[in-house]
């Protein structure tokens, strides 16, 4: 594979990876909507950003998130995606009901429709190519579906276990429409950030690192390019006295460089930021 295919190959990953960081620690909030922008880089490179919306009421809860390739890197590649999952709650129970995710690459299109039954079943309707062939990927077990959270659901879900404990630890089981993973979570420390024109965040930070255990639905064959994925931190904290906390930064090595995410905007009520450099 020739080094420009990998690059791009690595970028649309880590970028993914990215966007499913942002939404994974993003921190709960009451009826206010919170509006948040992470920027992504590699190797000083910038790539793209990821917009993500939250809602949440008592009783249910809207996710949006919005991921948008740089304009400057289209002559090497152009990818947008979109999401939105909405659900209910009952006291401390989540229950997902919709989620929806569609993406572009070049001229294509892959996305999927889930929807999710009181008794834990899910159903999939998929836009674009299936993964049928078993000797490019792993099967996907549907017993394992049962129980299982879109990605963005999961967020709620993680969160309730950080704020009742303080801790990032945890299990939880995700399926997309295409794959079907488990996120195991666990604490990552404290780290210290200086002031940055990319970032509206300086301070202590709180560490979360996961790890994503394949289950079904993935290439047998592995194209990208992140050193060690067993080592991907998503910092946590508020940006501003009296902020919700979110997260600020990841970093992680691949073989381009190092890839960084930072908090370039965060709108809540009357608190509006922006980093320096925002675009």
């Amino acid at each position: 594979m020739s080094a420009l295919k990998r690059l791009s190959k690595t970028i649309v990953t880590v970028t993914l990876a990215c966007s499913a960081s942002v939404t994974l620690m993003v921190h709960a909030i009451a009826a206010q909507p919170l509006k948040l922008r992470h920027t992504v880089y590699l190797g000083g490179l910038y790539l793209g950003s990821v917009t993500t919306d939250i809602e949440q009421s008592d009783n249910n809860y809207l996710i949006r998130t919005d991921v948008v390739s740089s304009e400057g890197m289209s002559w090497l590649f152009k990818w947008t995606a979109k999401g939105v999952s909405q659900g209910a709650f009952d006291q401390d129970k989540l229950t997902p009901v919709l989620h929806s995710h569609l993406s572009q690459w070049k001229d294509k299109k892959r996305g999927a429709d889930l929807s999710f039954n009181e008794t834990g079943d899910v159903s999939a309707s998929l836009v674009g190519k299936k993964y049928t062939d078993l000797k490019k990927y792993t099967p996907v077990d549907p017993a394992s579906l049962k129980g299982s959270m879109d990605p963005l659901s999961m967020i709620l879900a993680a969160l309730s276990r950080y704020e009742e404990t303080g801790s990032c630890s945890g299990f939880y089981p995700v399926y997309d429409g295409r794959r079907r993973y488990d996120v195991l979570l666990s604490d990552g420390g404290v780290r210290q950030f200086n002031s940055s024109s990319y970032s509206v965040f300086a301070g202590e930070a709180y560490g979360c690192r996961f790890d994503v255990v394949e289950k079904g639905g993935f290439r047998r064959e592995k194209s990208y390019e992140i050193e060690d994925p067993s080592d991907l931190v998503v910092w946590v904290a508020a940006p501003a006295a009296n902020a919700r906390p979110v997260p600020v930064r990841m970093e992680v090595k691949t073989s381009f460089g190092m890839l960084e995410l930072h908090l370039d905007k965060y709108d809540f009520g009357d608190l509006q930021l922006a980093s320096k450099n925002s675009r």
